[in-house]
This record gives structure tokens, sequence and C-alpha cells, in this order.
């Protein structure tokens, strides 16, 4: 495994601002969810967790990941996690053996004291309160962790993009071209996945999974999907449609969960066979473009239509998402990607492939036609003009 984190997208000075506002907006969640609890000691709590969150997280970006998880040494990272379980657990016994002695608490905080104590360290390794722990420790580590995981699952898929771009330099004997299209791959992978929207969906996900929610422990799983899509199932050069609608579904799923009431999302597929293959995430980037464009600029009447049908071999996908004329972002930048995302198509696909996108004044809309026969990089089939008419036929 490629045992290199690339940390040369932000400067010193922006990720000590990055981290700051990030701890920041962890403390007032902490500060929030413990005041219910008991106002009054609620920061012997809050001192508590971050002090394990931070020593868990900072442990695990600049040690456990570049030197273990990377050089995939899994048994040591697993021993790892059960350290950093029990120093979570001693954190935790301590404080609250503190507000037992010195500090009044609440009844219902007294009453978890009381069970903890009863329990004792031991506790932790206890068959039938472990589950118990277990959550209350996840809970915990899974925003700040979620976050720097996805950091490394993508840079893994960064670094091996350069390696199967370099084999494409070789292969095709044109140096020029193959330089074009490394920085064609990386710009790809820059927009894979929006860090707003995994910081957006942890953070539903421990709202829900705090309120005992059933979608908290299903929205856990399609995130871990997407995770394990993106680790390994999008490492190949082509892989079965199948896969790559399921990717798509959890994806829109989360999203849905994000975006909640506020937006419509109607995603309809159909498929005259399983069969199918397709080159990894050819199709998701005109999907996220969507969710990261279509609500950024609109305030009202907000939806997604995504329509994918594939018959006889050719696939059709129609993606639209309502947009308004309301004055946009200084930052907002439409279509991010899409010029990267037709050099990937034309690598792939050659002429085997259709792509028109149309702005009107109050949505957008991407059509994309493509042969799935024609996934050789130097097979050139005609125009590809009467994609649409045969499937409509």
């Amino acid at each position: 495994m490629i045992a290199i984190i690339n940390r040369s997208y932000y400067k010193t000075a922006q990720r000590i601002f990055l981290h700051s506002l990030f701890w920041v907006c962890l403390t007032l969640m902490y500060v929030i969810t413990y005041s219910r609890l008991d106002k009054d000691n609620a920061w012997v709590l809050i001192l508590k967790d971050l002090l394990a969150v931070v020593t868990i997280f900072y442990s695990t970006a600049y040690i456990v990941i570049p030197k273990l998880f990377m050089k995939g040494k899994y048994i040591l990272c697993f021993f790892w996690i059960i350290l950093m379980y029990v120093w979570w657990g001693i954190l935790t016994y301590i404080s609250i053996l503190y507000i037992k002695e010195f500090l009044e608490p609440t009844a219902r905080l007294g009453m978890y004291i009381q069970a903890a104590l009863k329990n004792g360290l031991l506790g932790l390794f206890k068959l039938d309160i472990l589950p118990f722990y277990l959550l209350d420790y996840m809970y915990l580590v899974s925003l700040p962790l979620g976050l720097k995981i996805m950091q490394a699952l993508v840079n893994i898929r960064n670094e091996k993009i350069k390696l199967e771009l370099k084999n494409t330099e070789l292969a095709l004997k044109n140096a020029e071209l193959a330089i074009n299209n490394l920085q064609l791959e990386l710009g790809f992978l820059k927009h894979q996945i929006n860090p707003h929207f995994l910081f957006n969906t942890l953070n539903n996900i421990y709202i829900l999974v705090s309120d005992n929610d059933p979608n908290g422990a299903a929205s856990i799983v399609k995130l871990s999907g997407i995770m394990n899509y993106l680790l390994h199932e999008s490492n190949q050069s082509i892989l079965s449609l199948t896969d790559e609608v399921a990717f798509l579904e959890s994806y829109i799923n989360l999203e849905r969960l994000r975006f909640s009431d506020k937006l419509q999302v109607r995603f309809h597929y159909t498929s005259d066979s399983q069969d199918y293959l397709v080159v990894p995430l050819i199709i998701f980037p005109f999907i996220e473009n969507a969710f990261k464009h279509g609500p950024k600029v609109s305030r009202k009447n907000v939806w997604i239509k995504i329509d994918i049908e594939v018959k006889q071999g050719k696939l059709l996908m129609d993606v639209s998402n309502a947009i308004s004329n309301i004055v946009k972002p200084l930052d907002y930048i439409g279509g991010i990607g899409l010029v990267n995302v037709r050099k990937r198509l034309e690598l792939y696909y050659g002429d085997a492939y259709t792509l028109e996108i149309i702005e009107q004044a109050d949505r957008y809309n991407v059509q994309l036609c493509m042969d799935l026969k024609h996934i050789n990089d130097n097979m050139k089939s005609s125009k590809f003009k009467s994609c649409n008419n045969e499937l409509i036929n």
C-alpha cells in the first residue's frame, strides 16, 4: 500500500485555522450536549472528551495512519484502537470520580456515575455492558477520525491514479498526452468527494445516533460502503455497473440526509442486464455537481432529478437540478471538474459517447450517452449521434 499522505493542499496557516475552527465547533457541540445532562458540571465532561479526542485524533493523523495503516500493519492498528479505548475509559473514570467527590451532580448524571463506579474500569470489557461503552466511544471519535480517515483514503486513491497514468504514458507512447492525462486525473480526484458532504453527513449521523434514531445505524453503513468503494472497488480499471449504481445510491441517500426536507430528490435507474461494465466514477461527478451547486445557488423550489437507463449496451443519463437567478456567492464556480470529466470520457470511451450540458434560467441539465462496449482506450466508434434515438425507440 502506498505510504504517502499528501498535505500540500493546505499551507501551515490554513491548516492551523481549519483545525482551530473544527475544535471550536466540536467544543460547542459538547457544550450543548452535556448542558442538557448537567449544566453546572458539564465542563468536567467537556474537558474529558476534548482531551480524549485531541490525543486520539493527532496520534491517528500523524503516527498511526502514515506509519501503520498506510503500510498495511492492520494488527497493530487494531491494538492501537484497543489502547485508545482504554485511554478514553480511564479519563471517563477519573472524571466521574472527581464529580462524585468534589461536585454535586444532577440526579440524571448521578445515575450514570453510580453505574460506572459500580462496574469499575473492568466494566470496559464486561460483555453485558460492553456495547454501551463501545457505542459511547464510537460516537465520540467517529466525527474527527472519520474526516481524517476519508482524507487518507482519497490520498491513497490519488497516488494510485498517478501510477495508473504513468503506465498509460508508456502504453500510448505519447509523453505529452500522458502528462495531460495525469493532470486531468489528479484534478478529478481533488473534487471526487466534497469535504463539506463528509463533514455534514458525519454531523447528521452523530445527531441521529445521539437521538437513538434507527436511521443513524443505516447511515453509518452507507458511509462505510462509500469509503470501502473508494478504497477497494474503484481501484479496478472497469467494474460492474451494478456496483457503480449501488455506490451512487448510497451517496444520494446520504445527501438526502444532509439536506433533509429542504431538497427533493428523484433517482430512477433501469437496465436490461446485470452484466454491463463501466469505468469507475466516470458518471459520479455529474451527480455530485448537481448536489454541490444546485442547492448552493437555489433558495427555494430546490430539486434534483437523476435518470439512468441502460438498453442494448447504451447508457443514457439525464441529470437535472434547480437553479435560480439569485446573485451567486463570490466563491461559486459552476461546473467544477467538467472539463476534466470530458477528457476522462475521451480517454476511456473515445468517440463512443455524447455529452450535452444545458443551462436554462431555472435549471441545469446534463445528458450523457455512452456505449458501454467501448471501454478500450484505443477503440474509436462512430460519432454516436444516434444513441439517444436508439434508447428512446
